[in-house]
């Protein structure tokens, strides 16, 4: 066959394929309600466990669309199909709530999830406390700022400063913890995109990242899998705690379904999930 045919042979085949995947995207090939959730990616296994079950009650097809939610509230504003969205910064909820953007105008907490230190198995700098994080030459990778979990990093950085720093407070710990907020910043390598993207980078063992910040639920998925990264907790009185947001987008065309989905993770069944995978409830 002439290489020119054969070439737009091909060019007809990509065409069609990404028709056929934007018509199955969109529920066009399926007689099932397509229901298209964003949720944050430190939600993706909790999510996972559950779409299975809901998308058979329910005679649906659940999409996924999974990033840090400051990506997915971009995503939502510039007008990306979208019936339910889940935060893991429930600021992001109450922007979308404060342009309009919610279904009824409604939105709820559904979860919380707090800060751990994550280390590779090998932690062949011996880091076994937060002080260890601040000595020179600790590699350390963190979510960006934009990302909740980068925020919460921040917020408690500037938490230990304020308390286990500062000398004029009750909680001051010692001298050993001034300005470390700045000593720990100047020990980060890598900022990332997500938390996941923290673990992913630790995990790798090779001496690029000795240690990173993630959530909780991070490492109760990574016990759940047979994980050997190793763990520090960071103590509530210094950890920030986030909160979960949940809620339907204004101009779904399966508000009913969509509210059902909602509904299903305050529920007691989706709490339980929710503990189960280390999350707060």
């Amino acid at each position: 066959m002439d290489r020119k045919y054969v070439a737009i042979t091909l060019v007809v085949i990509i065409i069609v394929a990404s028709a056929a995947g934007y018509l199955a995207y969109n529920g066009i090939f399926s007689s099932k309600t397509t229901l298209r959730v964003f949720i944050a990616s430190s939600l993706d296994y909790v999510v996972a466990n559950m779409t299975q079950a809901f998308d058979k009650a329910n005679n649906c097809n659940i999409v996924v669309n999974s990033a840090s939610s400051s990506t997915l509230y971009t995503q939502i504003i510039e007008g990306s199909p979208c019936d339910v969205f889940m935060s893991a910064n429930f600021k992001w909820d109450n922007q979308l709530n404060s342009s309009s953007n919610l279904y009824g105008n409604s939105y709820t907490n559904f979860t919380t999830n707090s800060l751990i230190v994550v280390l590779p198995k090998s932690n062949l700098d011996n880091i076994t406390s937060l002080l260890d994080l601040i000595h020179p030459g600790v590699k350390i990778v963190i979510a960006e700022e934009s990302v909740p979990a980068g925020e919460y990093t921040n917020d408690t950085l500037f938490t230990i400063d304020a308390t286990w720093g500062n000398a004029s407070n009750p909680l001051y710990q010692g001298p050993q913890w001034q300005d470390y907020s700045t000593k720990f910043l100047a020990n980060v390598v890598s900022y990332e995109d997500s938390d996941e993207s923290v673990v992913g980078q630790v995990s790798l063992g090779l001496g690029t990242a000795d240690a990173g910040v993630v959530f909780v639920s991070d490492s109760t998925y990574g016990a759940m899998t047979g994980s050997q990264l190793q763990y520090i907790q960071i103590p509530s009185a210094i950890n920030t705690q986030g909160t979960y947001g949940i809620a339907v987008i204004k101009g779904t065309s399966n508000a009913d379904l969509a509210t059902k989905f909602m509904n299903y993770w305050t529920s007691r069944i989706g709490q339980n999930l929710l503990k189960t995978f280390g999350f707060g409830t």
